[in-house]
């Protein structure tokens, strides 16, 4: 008989609001997971995937049921499979990455050569009511929709956004695409009526990109500004724009970029949930 997939419900506990990655790998990638089973009930369950724009690794979730007998076993049968796949595809590197605290399987990486790579903290906020500064300065707003009719600035900002991008995460450097498809790429969901950008003296000073999340939630993206002033203007106004229509913001803050940090500092943030990845060279 066909093994029936874990209920995720009952398998894998469940982060306050939230979702562990072996949940979203599941159902992303149905034919990339693998369930484990050797006393007849599932004890383990795997997922892989690969990402387009970071071709060399693969990305991987395992969890392991903490009844399991036989758990440092079921441990290396789980990673030697993880690792064959890494060497079937050719990737130079393997990455997991989840909430912290860490479950077992993930800690237990730390002993097969896994380091800690990078640290997000994952958070909301709700606007409404909430006491906004007014920095004023000079320049004109302009939302997506003004910008993208712009060809010449649209493409100097797609540009810099793919630059600034292509360093990011340094564990796991993204390749070059081209600029039509880093388009359509980034301006996925971009909310188009929202402030954008801010122009000052005819020049491009900063912008930010917004994402429609669901019905009442948006989630900060890729942010750049000339220096800090401009760019605490413009983020700002967006906070103004999204309070006036009645939006939670949502954003991922890496704890080793200081203008991500300043900006989780600078709200109330709550629901702050820690976001680890671990990488190891295959």
């Amino acid at each position: 008989m066909r093994p029936i997939l874990p209920n995720k419900t009952e398998f894998v506990p469940h982060a306050p609001e939230n979702e562990h990655e072996i949940f979203s790998g599941m159902r992303t990638y149905p034919d990339n997971v693998k369930v484990y089973h050797p006393h007849g009930t599932i004890d383990a369950t795997s997922v892989f995937w690969h990402n387009k724009l970071h071709p060399n690794a693969l990305n991987f979730a395992v969890y392991v049921d903490p009844k399991a007998t036989e758990r440092a076993i079921l441990f290396q049968r789980v990673y030697t499979d993880i690792q064959k796949l890494a060497w079937k595809f050719d990737d130079d590197r393997m990455i997991t990455r989840d909430y912290a605290p860490q479950h077992p399987f993930n800690q237990w990486l730390s002993t097969r050569g896994f380091h800690l790579v990078q640290t997000k903290l994952i958070a909301t906020v709700d606007l409404i009511g909430l006491s906004l500064g007014n920095p004023v300065g000079p320049g004109t707003l302009k939302t997506f929709a003004e910008i993208s009719r712009q060809d010449q600035l649209y493409q100097h900002i797609l540009g810099q956004s793919m630059s600034q991008y292509a360093g990011k995460p340094a564990f796991n450097p993204a390749i070059t695409i081209s600029l039509p498809d880093w388009s359509a790429l980034i301006s996925h969901r971009q909310m188009s009526t929202a402030p954008f950008a801010l122009i000052q003296d005819g020049h491009l000073a900063a912008f930010s990109f917004l994402y429609d999340f669901d019905d009442r939630s948006v989630e900060l993206g890729q942010m750049n500004g000339v220096n800090a002033s401009a760019l605490n203007r413009l983020l700002n106004q967006q906070l103004k724009w999204l309070q006036d229509h009645d939006q939670i913001l949502a954003g991922e803050f890496e704890m080793a970029n200081r203008l991500e940090m300043k900006i989780f500092q600078s709200l109330p943030f709550k629901d702050v949930n820690k976001y680890e990845a671990y990488m190891r060279l295959a």
